[in-house]
């Protein structure tokens, strides 16, 4: 799929719905530069989820927190190499 879409003074894009709901883009997003390509991707949120778990309820709450511990880790550790290495 090909679009064309429009920058506006603020330097922002309106990515169309249907698109950001067949990528399953929400809240938070990883962007990347690639030669002269802008790649964005899909990322969890850890709000998000810890949000979920709570209005849904828990069963084992510290293996939730361990696995939201470790995603905000990979996360992290993702972003300094990226900035630093």
């Amino acid at each position: 799929m090909e679009l064309i879409l429009k920058i506006d003074d603020k330097g922002r894009i309106l990515i169309p719905v249907h698109i950001r709901r067949e990528i399953g883009l929400k809240r938070v997003v990883k962007v990347r530069v690639e030669g002269r390509k802008l790649v964005i991707e899909p990322i969890e949120d850890p709000i998000e989820i810890l949000t979920e778990t709570v209005l849904k309820g828990s069963t084992d709450i510290e293996k939730e927190v361990k696995d939201l511990r470790s995603i905000a880790e990979k996360e992290a550790l993702k972003r300094v190499k990226e900035r630093w290495f």
